[in-house]
């Protein structure tokens, strides 16, 4: 990555780290905290918003990578390596929810696949049976019912039947329950 581009992306996030929401972070604002000329931003990202999604990209990979290698055993299998994972991306969602559900919705509505891609590697050897292509479909459907949940949480509980009163939030519980029951629903 070039270095302006590295420049930008410290520079939404301190903005980020400063209190800034992100509807409200404005071009001139990243150009003049990176020390830049606006138009670089849509030179290097195309626009302010694939930048914004650039840096929290960033702020989210970098917790994730935190979290699993403080949860993570080097001899476990790659089943408890998978469970791992999604418990580090799980408490990941839960502390920076604000962010993951701009990650979750961008990803969703565009062409990339970046999060189902991060299991295939350990859905390899999970189930080394499987042709590239199901490995791959695979990955999605781990990932993408995981990822509609978050979105969809403040109807899950209504949906499961379970009482209103109870705010509507999914925590880090939660989420390893309904990891648990895709995962065995899924075989893995």
């Amino acid at each position: 990555m070039s270095e302006i581009k590295e420049q930008l992306i410290r520079s939404v996030i301190a903005l980020l780290d400063d209190g800034f929401e992100i509807e409200e972070l404005t071009i001139r604002q990243i150009a003049y905290e990176a020390h830049i000329s606006t138009g670089l931003i849509n030179y290097h990202f195309g626009s302010k918003w694939n930048l914004i999604v650039a840096a929290i990209s960033s702020i989210v990979d970098d917790a994730a990578t935190e979290a699993f290698q403080t949860l993570s055993n080097l001899n476990d299998s790659p089943k408890q390596q998978l469970r791992t994972f999604l418990k580090a991306m799980a408490m990941v969602v839960c502390k920076y929810q604000k962010y993951t559900s701009v990650l979750i919705r961008d990803e969703m509505l565009s062409n990339r696949f970046s999060t189902p891609k991060t299991i295939v590697g350990l859905l390899k050897e999970i189930k080394p049976d499987l042709l590239e292509k199901e490995i791959k479909y695979l990955a999605i459907q781990v990932v993408a019912p995981i990822q509609y949940v978050f979105l969809k949480e403040g109807g899950l509980r209504n949906y499961l039947g379970e009482e209103k009163d109870i705010p509507h939030t999914i925590a880090l519980d939660d989420y390893e329950e309904i990891m648990e029951v895709f995962l065995k629903t899924l075989g893995i």
